[in-house]
């Protein structure tokens, strides 16, 4: 039976702690520290010359797979490695090595292979099969190509302004004053709603760990009395998401998408969109996160019955938003959201520019009698301003239209089982603006069960 020699033993070790050192450091560091570049290429070539002469020597196929790792040449150790198993299969530690190299590269079916038969070996040291069974888990979950997420939220809302009407029945009509008929001032109404959210990636098992990012949103909501609100809202996108900005952030993502979105209104279509956007993840440390998102999408409203002007709303539509969240405890987090939007119209006076800034502040409550985790209170607060890009004739040719909206929200979130969430939402908004028109306030109270899959 051949057997492995001390020396060659303990260089084996050493490869082993080069090797797993290497997943969690980067490649071009470790070949920084083997010193200078040109002396590294001396050394393998010198390394590769003296295996080839002696391909039966484990002393030299060591070292030669040493160089190789260093080098960045996966394919070398590789094939240096598989040779030493030829000449003594009984060599766990080499397996391993060879199933975080395969690893490295991707080849996770073959990975598995030697790590498996390295579990499987009866006198193989306890942390080389510890390693392995870590391993073998994180190549079951890349092999597993494909997930499927999302929630579904189902409730009942009031609001005191349910059509967003405006204060007071004195309005403007062609510059001069006027009396809205009751039919068109603010009403009361509550409404029943489903909200759904499906979320699905897919590896594409290449060595930037791409994978691809779809969604589909749906919200459906029915009014007790203000049915011209019926409303039933479908949207979708997919785009492939990977480390583009590692270089700007370590552990950064970039998402380029397409989107498309539609909107029915008393069971008629009433509008369609399609679109482009990009999303950034930059998680600056631990507790600090943000996201950008910017979007484009053409936006196409259809005519009918009871909205015979709505096509002059069809334009184009950007938007840039920007979130922020920074985790002062292990139980309190704050929020930071800013966003600008231009919407363009075939009728201008229907065209307008907005701008946001918002915040909020989370507080888990841990609550004895709740098994399934804490409960969260969330306050949020945000300030927008809209400036409208022409006077509209119907209501006052002269002047245009300025919008200045304070909303408020407290919102409590109380687990009852791991999977159903009770969720609870006062809402507050104030409207001031340069038309009465347009000046409203509403209060809303929302109640409903939320269960994540």
């Amino acid at each position: 039976m051949r057997f492995i020699s001390k020396h060659a033993f303990e260089r084996a070790a050493r490869l082993s702690a080069a090797l797993l050192f290497g997943l969690s450091l980067s490649w071009g560091a470790i070949a920084q520290q083997a010193g200078d570049s040109a002396e590294l290429d001396k050394a393998y070539d010198a390394a590769f010359q003296e295996l080839f002469q002696d391909p039966g020597n484990l002393d030299k196929s060591f070292r030669f797979a040493e160089l190789a790792v260093q080098k960045g040449n996966f394919e070398a150790a590789i094939s240096a490695l598989e040779r030493m198993l030829l000449i003594n299969p009984d060599l766990p530690r080499v397996r391993l090595e060879l199933g975080v190299l395969y690893f490295r590269i991707g080849s996770y079916a073959i990975a598995r292979t030697y790590l498996t038969r390295v579990a499987q070996t009866e006198d193989a040291p306890q942390e080389v099969k510890d390693r392995v069974q870590v391993f073998l888990a994180e190549i079951d979950s890349r092999l597993t190509r494909g997930s499927l997420s999302g929630s579904v939220f189902i409730g009942a809302r009031y609001s005191d302004n349910a059509n967003s009407g405006p204060n007071s029945p004195n309005v403007l009509a062609n510059g001069v004053a006027a009396t809205l008929g009751d039919q068109f001032t603010n009403k009361s109404d509550r409404n029943y709603f489903i909200s759904a959210q499906v979320n699905h990636s897919y590896d594409l098992l290449t060595q930037r760990n791409e994978i691809i990012e779809s969604s589909g949103s749906l919200y459906a909501s029915e009014q007790d009395k203000q049915k011209q609100l019926d409303i039933v809202f479908f949207e979708g996108q997919t785009g492939i998401r990977g480390p583009f900005v590692q270089k700007l952030v370590p552990g950064g993502s970039f998402k380029p998408y397409v989107l498309g979105n539609m909107v029915y209104l008393q069971d008629t279509w009433y509008q369609f969109s399609v679109g482009f956007g990009a999303n950034v993840v930059l998680p600056f440390t631990q507790r600090l996160r943000a996201t950008i998102n910017l979007e484009s999408k053409s936006e196409h409203f259809r005519n009918d019955s009871e909205r015979p002007n709505a096509s002059q709303q069809s334009g184009v539509e950007g938007s840039l938003r920007a979130d922020a969240t920074y985790a002062l405890t292990d139980t309190q987090q704050v929020g930071l959201r800013a966003s600008a939007t231009s919407q363009e119209a075939k009728e201008k006076f229907n065209a307008f520019r907005q701008f946001q800034i918002g915040g909020s502040f989370t507080q888990l409550v841990a609550i004895k009698a709740l098994e399934s985790g804490p409960a969260s209170v969330s306050a949020n607060i945000s300030r927008s301003m809209s400036h409208y890009n022409a006077p509209n004739p119907t209501v006052d040719a002269n002047r245009k239209r300025q919008d200045q909206e304070w909303r408020w929200s407290v919102t409590s979130a109380v687990p009852v089982t791991p999977d159903w969430t009770i969720v609870t939402t006062f809402q507050r908004s104030t409207i001031d603006s340069s038309l009465p028109n347009f000046e409203n306030h509403s209060a809303a109270i929302t109640f409903g069960a939320s269960r994540r899959f």
